[in-house]
C-alpha cells in the first residue's frame, strides 16, 4: 500500500473543435494553433 499512488494514469485527450485533431485539454492545438475558438499561434503549412 505504500506505493499505491505511483500507478500510471491515462492522459485525457480531447478533440479540437476547429480541426478535429486530438489534443491535450487546456493546451493549444498543435495542428491548427487554436485555443478556445481563437487563433493563438500561426502554424506553417508543411
Amino acid at each position: 500500500m505504500r506505493r499505491s499512488h505511483d500507478a500510471l494514469k491515462r492522459k485525457s485527450i480531447n478533440e479540437c473543435p476547429n480541426c478535429g485533431e486530438n489534443k491535450l485539454p487546456h493546451h493549444v492545438c498543435d495542428s491548427c494553433g487554436h485555443y478556445r475558438d481563437r487563433v493563438v499561434t500561426e502554424v506553417e503549412a508543411v
